[in-house]
């Protein structure tokens, strides 16, 4: 297998647990930079979703007026606030993760980030995690609100001679960037999806965890010797 290839994560609920920190960061920071206090914070769904969204919906859901100002304002609290709780409660990472990212450095993968999470509280978890250096480039929920879209981003900063192939993620939404992006999708059990929803959205293949590093990369590279990079599917209007 020729192994001069990009593999792009995503964070939450593939590689690592947050212990509930982030919904905390984000409701002082939306008290910070919109002035009120959202009233069912344990009420919203991140699961599949991107800081752009989940702002502009919180936003809404207030009524209060919005802006680029206001949303620079919130990321930058809501890094402040999450890399502070991170420094009290770490998140946790799952089982095989550090092992798999390691191995795979080890044999010649680059390897991407593709989240939700602004640039800043992405690097952050992954750093208390403990393996940001297995990381070499990425793209941001600051930057759009579409998976889709972060993820053509995150191709496009795949280093020389490293074509992305795969995507690793937790979520339909991951699968439906993967292929909208020409990209296979492989899909992880340890978020809060179904291994038969993930299976019944179309992923190239499932796998419980990561525990076992050999069976894992065994399967990474079976995906990739059966699947041919295509053109990303535009998205229609």
């Amino acid at each position: 297998m020729n192994s001069q290839a990009s593999i792009l994560f995503d964070i939450d609920g593939t590689l690592l647990f947050a212990r509930g920190v982030g919904r905390i960061a984000f409701a002082a920071s939306f008290r910070g930079a919109y002035g009120v206090e959202y009233p069912d914070i344990g009420a919203i769904s991140f699961v599949g979703a991107t800081d752009s969204g989940v702002i502009r919906q919180m936003a809404a859901r207030c009524s209060v007026p919005n802006s680029p100002a206001r949303e620079e304002h919130f990321f930058f609290l809501l890094a402040r606030h999450l890399d502070a709780a991170m420094d009290a409660r770490p998140p946790q990472i799952f089982p095989g993760v550090p092992e798999l990212l390691r191995e795979l450095n080890n044999r010649g993968y680059r390897l991407g980030l593709v989240t939700g999470n602004i640039r800043a509280t992405a690097w952050a978890k992954v750093r208390h995690a403990g393996v940001d250096s297995c990381f070499s480039f990425g793209a941001y929920g600051d930057e759009s609100e579409d998976r889709n879209e972060i993820t053509r981003l995150a191709i496009g900063r795949a280093p020389e001679g490293g074509t992305p192939r795969l995507l690793v993620g937790d979520t339909p939404r991951d699968i439906e960037a993967a292929h909208r992006n020409g990209l296979a999708a492989l899909a992880v059990g340890t978020g809060w999806v179904s291994l038969d929803d993930l299976t019944r959205s179309g992923a190239d293949a499932v796998i419980q965890d990561f525990s076992d590093t050999e069976q894992t990369i065994r399967l990474i590279e079976s995906v990739l010797e059966q699947t041919t990079v295509h053109p990303p599917t535009r998205n229609t209007p």
